[in-house]
């Protein structure tokens, strides 16, 4: 995270630069009216503050306060290059202000154009190099650049520097994860949680970075850091709800919230049966796209009642977010429930034996990218001709996607061995009977992954080196999923040698065995 106020959060003014006697002496109404935008920055109550800090450069174009701190409020709102723009202009008045620049700096980071961002980060430290915030922030560009080790020399320059710096701590275990020093990450991490008890995303931080490394418990606990912002701002209508802790559900009806990815609430929909055999009456809210392919699995139960996410909720007793229930049920690695028995419907899978047609060959089912909303989606997708080495004649190549990137239409199109059908997918469903007539299906980390899993298909996961927490370290298995095989990435970025040795493994599997 970049050093400085949050986006959309009240602001600490001395810590943005406010330059104290805010520029020269103006007007006395100017300066009020200065005064009260800055009060009202603070409280981050941003348009309020931003018309009064347009009502100030009305009268003073050149007032260097007025341009900075609007730009300021331009980046919280993420109007990034607005910010860009009133903060190169504050700089023309003011070119040796520290905060500046690194406000600057991380509009530009936000911008991901990180050589002007560094520019303006060595700028800082050239004129304040006993600031550790500037150091900070050039290492989280560094980091977005992949400049590890630089990253780290940076983090390492601002603790001593600041030694309480629990930014910093919390950075600095984001670059050792992406290193692989996981223990070192760990560390870090709990360092940053140990100086800010109440940083959600440090917490968070850490709780993933324990499941990674297979310490279940300790890692349920923090990964809870997660929750407040779903609190805030998608679950209102449950906050003032009991939450379950794992008392007696006899009788009573329990809702469980998804939250983050389709592939999450299939992973988790596993505890559903485990509640069911309590007594309890489930009400289990999805994304909407999932809710045809979970009715059937779900029907099996009648205290189980299944909604999508925005519709009304029915009367419950109590709530837990579906991604907490390995906490309250203390799971670890030797006791991971089953995945949750999800079928595919029998006039699907006739829908598409007619359009796939009999197998003269093996027939694999491919997945190279995930949603590109996805936080990481930069580290988990791989481009379409990435995977192109792999393709053989001897295999029938079924691409699972139904939707494809605009920079993926072309180049598949010219790609005889690959079938295409996402014209004829409605919804999940289709993908599952389509998982059902493949001998194999291989993919990155996206939710056709724990759709396969938990239909018990071979797939293979194709992972980054820095892979999500749920795949843990080094292992070629899964105990979330039987079914599944890892592999992984051995240098960071590096999908051209992993699509090899998959290539490699293809032709000793299913080729020497057809």
């Amino acid at each position: 995270m970049y050093s400085g106020a949050a986006m959309n959060k009240p602001m600490n003014f001395s810590a943005w630069g406010g330059r104290g006697q805010l520029g020269a002496p103006p007007a006395q109404q100017i300066q009020a009216t200065l005064q009260q935008a800055c009060a009202l920055h603070q409280q981050g109550q941003l348009d309020q503050a931003a018309r009064l800090y347009e009502a100030v450069l009305k009268a003073q174009p050149r007032n260097f306060d007025a341009l900075h701190l609007l730009g300021v409020i331009a980046y919280q709102t993420q109007d990034c290059r607005r910010a860009v723009e009133l903060i190169t202009q504050a700089l023309k008045v003011d070119r040796n202000h520290v905060p500046a620049y690194n406000h600057r700096g991380a509009a530009y980071a936000a911008l991901k154009e990180y050589e002007l961002a560094l520019l303006n980060y060595d700028k800082a430290i050239a004129l304040q190099p006993q600031a550790p915030e500037a150091w900070n922030n050039r290492a989280n560009v560094r980091l977005a650049h992949g400049q590890l080790d630089a990253a780290l020399a940076d983090l390492d320059q601002a603790l001593r520097l600041k030694p309480d710096y629990a930014e910093a701590c919390h950075n600095r275990g984001n670059v050792l994860s992406e290193l692989g020093r996981h223990a070192e990450a760990i560390a870090s991490y709990q360092r940053a949680v140990d100086l800010k008890p109440a940083a959600h995303d440090m917490r968070r931080s850490l709780g993933m970075a324990c499941l990674r490394s297979g310490e279940f418990a300790r890692g349920w606990a923090h990964s809870e850091g997660r929750l407040p912002a779903w609190m805030a701002k998608e679950w209102l209508d449950t906050k003032d709800s009991p939450r379950w802790q794992g008392e007696d559900l006899a009788g009573r009806t329990i809702l469980l919230r998804s939250e983050q990815g389709l592939g999450d609430t299939i992973q988790f929909a596993r505890y559903v049966p485990p509640l069911v055999a309590q007594g309890a009456k489930v009400v289990l809210e999805v994304q909407k796209p999932l809710l045809s392919l979970l009715a059937g699995p779900m029907s099996a139960w009648e205290q189980v009642c299944l909604i999508a996410q925005g519709q009304a909720l029915p009367a419950f007793d109590c709530y837990c977010p579906l991604m907490s229930l390995p906490l309250v049920f203390k799971t670890d690695l030797g006791h991971v429930p089953a995945p949750l028995p999800i079928q595919a419907d029998a006039a699907r899978i006739e829908k598409w034996q007619a359009l796939l047609g009999e197998r003269s060959r093996p027939r694999v089912g491919i997945v190279w990218r995930g949603n590109a909303a996805h936080v990481d989606d930069h580290r988990r997708s791989m481009r379409l001709q990435d995977l192109l080495p792999m393709l053989s004649d001897e295999i029938e190549w079924v691409s699972l996607h139904k939707d494809l990137r605009p920079q993926d239409e072309a180049l598949l199109a010219q790609q005889p061995g690959v079938r295409h059908f996402g014209g004829q997918q409605e919804d999940f469903t289709d993908a599952a009977a389509m998982l059902k007539l493949v001998d194999l299906v291989v993919t990155v980390d996206t939710s056709m992954a724990h759709l396969a899993g938990s239909m018990g298909v071979p797939v293979w996961v194709l992972l980054a080196f820095n892979a999500d927490w749920r795949w843990l370290l080094e292992r070629n298995d899964s105990p979330w999923y039987p079914s599944a095989r890892l592999l992984r990435q051995r240098a960071s970025g590096d999908w051209p040698e992993l699509i090899e040795r998959v290539g490699q493994a293809l032709r000793s599997t299913l080729l020497a065995s057809g």
